[in-house]
């Protein structure tokens, strides 16, 4: 075919303007879906939170659908994960087991889709500025879920888990836009970090303060610390407020070295006895586990209703053995790793959005020991997995300024 014909109806731009058309499409499928499971309720009688995860993953299938090549995302660190959740899935007789298996993979197709998108600095700024109206949309849910703007007081009690959840990677992302330059970002960070003080929610209170100070940013050591103290005195003094005092012991009142398992007033919220079977149920299977979300079905007869045991380490122990856990943490390890490789070869936003992705791992693993966030796509891991796809996608043009950078052109006079 002719060279110049083929570029008449195929310019560069028309790619450049169709991708940009697809960013727009995806990141506002990710970021409405997510507030929109924030406020909650429901939708033609299904819930709301259901069309979190489903809505962004059929807008990256129809992406994919295009075509399977352009992505830049590493799929290859998490086949192994996958290839489980799919070998385990193909033998379950659980119930809701398709669906919870569809659901632990959805966020990395929407990386994988995110990855193929064309992305300058420009519209990795808009992705920025998004997350900031983001976050001024999920204060307001707060405060008119809590009517703390009407009554003035905290309430003892919320339900603000998945305001809570969306709201610590939130604060990764602003975490890692401040250390590297964006001085406005430790403002959205604070007012972010406030919500699970608000919703009175443990292990939310930690991630997200701990998100700060943990950044795999290149932060100085002398500032880590002095975050950290900082902190410390903050949590400390909030930890003898009446709220939290209830919230941690059935008599509500207890000192921190009264936080012990084994101390009845320490309040478990039901978690020990879930805790206790699930481990009693590992030792019987430890290698290879009892199936895909066969978890579901015990936790459901201890508690008469609830499905999730709020540990996704045991979930994973107890359907797909110490063989699943381990390689589920070897994928998130080399993720960590992998992200961080790239983000000392680039410049700009996609170096902050590396930083931000790895970071998001750390506050992971930790809502894991406490939480059911490995099925929160709707709450943390389609946005977690947006920003690590949109880093991807930035990392060739932003690694070729690096090398310029490194390597500057010499000269040349033309006559």
């Amino acid at each position: 075919m002719d060279i110049a014909y083929h570029m008449k109806i195929n310019p560069p731009s028309a790619k450049k303007t169709s991708a940009y058309k697809k960013l727009h499409l995806l990141i506002w499928a990710v970021l409405l879906s997510t507030i929109m499971s924030c406020f909650g309720g429901k939708l033609f009688g299904k819930s709301i939170s259901g069309y979190g995860w489903i809505v962004p993953l059929l807008v990256a299938c129809a992406s994919l659908l295009k075509g399977p090549r352009g992505f830049k995302f590493p799929l290859m660190i998490w086949l192994p994960w996958v290839s489980v959740v799919v070998l385990y899935q193909l033998f379950s007789e659980a119930e809701n087991s398709f669906q919870r298996s569809i659901m632990l993979v959805t966020p990395l197709v929407i990386g994988v889709a995110t990855s193929r998108i064309y992305l300058d600095e420009k519209s990795l700024q808009l992705f920025f500025n998004l997350c900031r109206l983001m976050a001024g949309a999920l204060i307001m849910i707060v405060l008119y879920k809590t009517k703390l703007l009407f009554s003035g007081m905290l309430p003892f009690a919320t339900g603000l888990a998945p305001e809570v959840i969306t709201g610590s990677i939130l604060c990764v992302i602003f975490a890692s836009s401040y250390v590297l330059g964006s001085k406005k970002d430790i403002a959205w960070w604070a007012s972010v970090a406030v919500i699970p003080v608000i919703a009175v929610t443990r292990m939310g209170m930690i991630a997200s303060a701990l998100s700060l100070p943990l950044t795999f940013a290149p932060m100085k050591i002398a500032k880590r610390f002095a975050f950290m103290a900082l902190i410390a005195v903050f949590g400390l003094s909030f930890f003898y407020t009446d709220r939290v005092q209830q919230k941690m012991f059935y008599s509500g009142e207890g000192r921190i070295e009264d936080m012990k398992w084994d101390n009845p007033d320490f309040a478990t919220s039901g978690r020990k006895l879930v805790w206790e079977s699930m481990e009693a149920g590992i030792a019987d299977s430890p290698w290879f586990g009892h199936g895909a979300n066969s978890s579901e079905a015990l936790v459901s007869s201890i508690t008469g209703g609830l499905t999730h045991p709020h540990n996704d380490w045991l979930r994973l122990a107890y359907d797909y053995g110490y063989f699943g856990a381990v390689i589920f943490g070897m994928s998130v390890t080399a993720q960590i790793i992998h992200a961080l490789k790239k983000a000392l070869s680039s410049m700009g936003n996609a170096k902050i959005l590396f930083y931000a992705g790895a970071s998001s791992m750390i506050i992971f693993m930790l809502f894991m020991i406490t939480d059911n966030i490995i099925l929160y796509a709707s709450f943390f891991g389609n946005l977690q997995f947006t920003v690590l796809g949109l880093a991807y996608g930035a990392y060739r043009q932003s690694a070729s300024r690096v090398k310029s950078a490194s390597h500057p052109r010499k000269l040349r006079i033309k006559w």
